[in-house]
């Protein structure tokens, strides 16, 4: 336990350096997401929603905020994808605004109840039936996407328009039908699929063939004393994520230092930076990424060490593991 203890404090504390990178990373994002948002609602305003949706799109996943959210979900509702935008909208306006919230927020949340309030009523639906005997499990794309089985003899919302649904199965010929939506629009399709007699039928599987299987691959699997080799190649993996994460993390604090010297008290970098700012993004990923596996790695390692000494019988080899610091590197190292 005390050697799972060091690990940990070893891990925690390199997680420290990071933090500032964070901050200048989310002060990058939150620019780049400003510049896209105004850039979409300009397209926005000009008619142009088919071209805007991509930019407000990405400022979305980079900075999330009411004015750009309202503005993609109300162009989508604008080519049509009604279901995605209301949604979109909704989703918003169950956001609580904070009582000293930009004036702009606040009108961008009035905005999205008005257009949500017209299109609503405008979200069509179809009910898709097919008729297969009890049992036969099928396959059900409108529009090239898969219909979740329990949506199947279901009213489901729908954009207006046309729409192409495809019901198949193992066993029968495909079946295609096209449907034509208005809006607010209630219609059903029913398919009923036609039994291919060319198709070759699936051997049902032989159980007891299976079970004997089973058991003699349980009966040969070799037993190992204290987990073989397998704690040392985890906590192998989690040392090399370790050492993978303490370097990104160094990386990311020295580009922190001199971002925040450019860039001023502003937080807005000038364009020349943008390289910098890119290479500080990777090392910040490699040094999560990197943490990630040590935890995993370490984790499992010790806990396969500390099982397999548990089930052990006397005079078995002990497994050890202790952490090894040096000039430019700290990790693990274990033996059995």
């Amino acid at each position: 336990m005390r050697q799972s203890t060091c690990l940990w404090a070893l891990l925690v504390a390199s997680v420290a350096t990071v933090t500032p990178r964070a901050r200048a990373d989310e002060a990058a994002d939150t620019a780049a997401a400003r510049a896209l948002g105004g850039d979409g609602i300009t397209l926005a305003d000009s008619g142009d929603c088919q071209q805007a949706i991509e930019k407000l799109r990405r400022a979305e996943e980079l900075h999330h905020a009411p004015t750009t959210a309202g503005r993609l979900g109300e162009c989508e509702i604008g080519v049509g994808r009604l279901v995605v935008g209301t949604e979109r909208l909704q989703r918003l306006l169950r956001e609580p605004l904070a009582p000293n919230a930009p004036a702009p927020f606040v009108d961008a949340m009035a905005r999205a109840r008005r257009v949500l309030e017209h299109a609503l009523p405008r979200i069509a639906s179809l009910r898709i039936s097919v008729r297969v005997p009890a049992g036969t499990r099928v396959q059900v794309t409108v529009d090239g996407e898969r219909l979740p089985e329990a949506l199947l003899d279901n009213d489901r919302p729908a954009d207006p328009g046309r729409h192409t649904v495809v019901a198949s199965a193992a066993g029968y010929y495909a079946k295609t039908e096209e449907v034509t939506l208005g809006d607010g629009e209630t219609s059903s399709v029913s398919l009923e699929l036609a039994p291919d007699r060319s198709a070759r039928p699936v051997p049902a599987p032989d159980a007891e063939r299976d079970h004997r299987r089973i058991g003699t691959a349980a009966a040969e699997a070799p037993t190992s004393k204290g987990g073989g080799a397998a704690p040392i190649v985890a906590l192998g993996v989690g040392a090399v994520g370790l050492a993978a994460g303490i370097a990104g993390g160094v990386m990311v604090a020295l580009d922190s230092a001199d971002l925040s010297k450019a860039c001023g008290p502003s937080r807005i970098c000038p364009a020349d930076k943008q390289s910098e700012i890119n290479a500080a993004k990777t090392w910040a990923t490699v040094s999560t990424v990197g943490f990630a596996v040590a935890g995993a790695g370490l984790g499992t390692g010790l806990m396969l060490l500390l099982l397999g000494n548990h089930h052990e019988s006397a005079g078995a080899a002990e497994a050890r593991v202790r952490p090894v610091v040096g000039p430019l590197y700290f990790g693990c190292e274990g033996a059995l």
